[in-house]
């Protein structure tokens, strides 16, 4: 596959935290990631060598305070290098990235101090196909941001295996390990769930907490989250953020 390079191309997004919450997350299992600017969104998409985990993170024109992409270009990142500039971002700043020939300059801003990063571009990036997953869940679901990492919080540090199960009103969280298990139960009913749309209750599938726990600052930073899951099918993680992005988060699920 050939390698844009995008000139003159830049965006400033109002909210730095959340990409830098985002990149940070991908980082852990991706070494790149795939940024595709078209004139109406920008897709950032990432995938771990094992194939377990996978994100899609669309950020449409409108959740930009400026975005000039007139055509469709594809440029290959290193998770690792944004990562560390991302971290320093600040709670009120904005973010604009713009790119030449060989390189990205990185501003943040306050509104009161400016702090500019300009890193080479890696050309020597190894890159892959990623897959586009078109799965149809049975089990949905919603809850706010807050609450799934809570839960998450909660138990990932008993064991390595998170076991998803549920019926039509209830979705149920059990981490499993060495020192024991803890479960967290999610109802309907108690108004912890949003919403809870399943046509296959009964389901059970194990995943590795870990990958899901690397999601954690995203889904804080959320506004809901949509939890789709079945039966020998990759959990699916959509983020819902108020500036009308989405982020989806596939795990596959663990083979005994």
């Amino acid at each position: 596959m050939s390698l844009f390079l995008v000139l003159d191309l830049s965006f400033t997004a109002p909210d730095a935290r959340v990409w830098s919450h985002v990149i940070e997350a991908t980082g852990k299992f991706s070494e790149t990631g795939v940024f595709v600017l078209k004139p109406d969104a920008l897709h950032i998409r990432a995938i771990d060598p094992s194939r377990t985990a996978m994100i899609e993170f669309y950020i449409p024109k409108e959740a930009f305070e400026s975005y000039e992409p007139v055509t469709e270009k594809t440029v290959y990142l290193s998770m690792e290098d944004l990562s560390k500039i991302l971290k320093s971002a600040g709670r009120n700043d904005k973010l604009s990235m713009s790119f030449s020939e060989d390189s990205m300059r990185i501003e943040f801003s306050d509104g009161i101090v400016t702090r500019i990063f300009k890193i080479p571009l890696r050309l020597e990036i190894a890159h892959e196909e990623i897959p586009s997953l078109e799965l149809e869940y049975s089990n949905k679901y919603v809850m706010s941001g807050d609450t799934l990492y809570e839960a998450l919080a909660s138990i990932e540090k008993v064991g390595d295996v998170l076991r998803v199960s549920g019926d039509e009103s209830t979705l149920v969280l059990k981490s499993l390990g060495d020192l024991g298990e803890a479960e967290v139960i999610l109802s309907l009913e108690k108004g912890v769930l949003k919403e809870a749309d399943v046509k296959h209750p009964g389901f059970e599938v194990s995943y590795s907490i870990d990958y899901l726990s690397y999601m954690k600052k995203p889904i804080k930073s959320s506004d809901e989250v949509a939890v789709m899951v079945d039966n020998d099918l990759p959990i699916c993680l959509e983020l819902r953020f108020l500036s009308g992005s989405k982020l989806s988060y596939y795990v596959a699920p663990r083979t005994e």
